[in-house]
């Protein structure tokens, strides 16, 4: 299959999987299970998809290898949407054995993604980008493992006294190890393309170490369950993070010629919820099970929505419009829509975020908290918008002297 119908195929879904979190918050309560629905549907849908189809496509690049079979491909993609469509429906049903078969499902879908990780590695004609490969086998492990445990708690078949630290490591695997392991590796590439920048020397194997360390050291921690694991796991983790602000700085501080376009603000602003919620996580887990518990509502705020909902929409702005077929000319008048009104967009969302982190901390009121909710919701869904919309509304006048001085002519 071509990386451009890869594309369209797990891009266009994951959209709709996003689209559809947004519009289950509009559900009642009791359907979709407070938060759980919606964050399902963005997690286990639209990241895990979009990571789908990019890590395939990143992978291919990087290793000069031809694509997988395209029944291979069709299969990993049914597998997956299966998966999270049956959980989404087992969950709030109470149906253990839909939950478990869409557990199973989503198991496979990404053991075939690690198929085709290890084939394009085992036939690379360039193994230049180890570091990338690295950061994205490491990614696929940790969630076969979030994804068992997923199964197991929706088959019911852990335990009262284990549920919650099997929750919690649930949560830890997928949102730091398969979300954030994936991204990690991706933004040492995409984020030079995106500035149109020379990609500097590489000494990520320390950061990249530190995280996979960090991760391994608090899913011990939890199965102890051992504060002194889960706390050295948070520093280790805060450390890795810490150390991808080095490779950012130095990707700033290439030369360059053109303006800093709305995806790459996307992404470094991103990058400081990444860092920022890994320091606050590693403080909270000195405390254990109940500092974690506690830090829940800000993890869910800095690592899902800053971090990762965030770097996928940036990641939109630049890879949806250059996937297109066309003319240059065509091309940069889809990046321009993303500039129209790019920065406020960014603004708006991060401001929203850091308010809403306040209150989930504690520091502000429950009104600054829904204040933020609907700043976070209108930027996040202006750029939501922009990414279905730009194959339309390139046609309009969007060439402004903005998207001039980041796309040129």
């Amino acid at each position: 299959m071509r990386p451009r119908t890869t594309t369209a195929l797990y891009q266009t879904a994951s959209r709709a999987w996003l689209t559809a979190a947004l519009l289950s918050l509009l559900l009642p309560l009791r359907w979709r299970l407070g938060i759980w629905l919606p964050l399902h549907l963005a997690l286990a849908g639209a990241i895990s998809t979009a990571i789908s189809g990019a890590m395939q496509n990143f992978a291919l690049a990087l290793t000069a290898t031809p694509g997988p079979p395209d029944r291979l491909v069709r299969s990993q993609f049914a597998l997956l949407t299966a998966g999270v469509g049956m959980i989404a429906i087992g969950m709030p049903t109470s149906t253990p054995w839909l939950t478990a078969a869409g557990g199973a499902s989503f198991a496979a879908a990404m053991a075939i993604l690690g198929w085709v990780l290890v084939r394009a590695w085992r036939r690379a004609l360039n193994k230049r980008h180890w570091l990338p490969m690295a950061a994205y086998g490491a990614a696929v492990a940790f969630v076969l493992l979030g994804a068992t445990l997923g199964a197991l708690m929706g088959a019911h078949a852990v335990g009262a006294a284990d549920y919650l630290d099997v929750k919690r490591m649930h949560m830890t695997v997928n949102v730091l190890g398969w979300a954030s392991l994936t991204v990690v590796g991706t933004l040492i590439t995409l984020l030079p393309t995106a500035l149109r920048v020379r990609m500097p020397p590489r000494r990520g194997a320390f950061m990249l170490g530190l995280l996979a360390a960090g991760l391994v050291l608090q899913v011990v921690g939890w199965v102890g369950p051992w504060t002194v694991a889960l706390a050295a796991g948070g520093v280790a983790y805060a450390a890795g993070a810490v150390s991808l602000v080095w490779l950012i700085g130095s990707v700033l501080r290439m030369e360059r010629w053109w303006a800093i376009p709305s995806a790459a603000w996307h992404m470094m602003g991103a990058v400081v919820w990444f860092v920022s919620g890994s320091i606050g996580l590693a403080v909270a887990l000195f405390s254990g099970a109940a500092g974690f518990d506690r830090f829940r509502e800000v993890f869910l705020t800095a690592f899902v929505l800053g971090w990762l909902i965030q770097v996928l929409l940036g990641a939109w702005s630049y890879l949806l419009p250059m996937a297109r077929p066309g003319h240059p000319t065509e091309r940069r008048r889809a990046l321009a829509v993303f500039e129209a009104g790019g920065r406020t967009q960014v603004v708006l969302l991060n401001l929203g975020l850091l308010l809403m982190a306040g209150s989930g901390a504690g520091s502000l009121g429950d009104r600054w908290g829904a204040l933020g909710i609907v700043m976070a919701l209108l930027g996040g869904g202006i750029a939501l918008a922009k990414a279905w919309t730009f194959p339309f509304a390139s046609r309009l006048p969007v060439v402004t002297e903005r998207a001039r001085a980041v796309w040129g002519e």
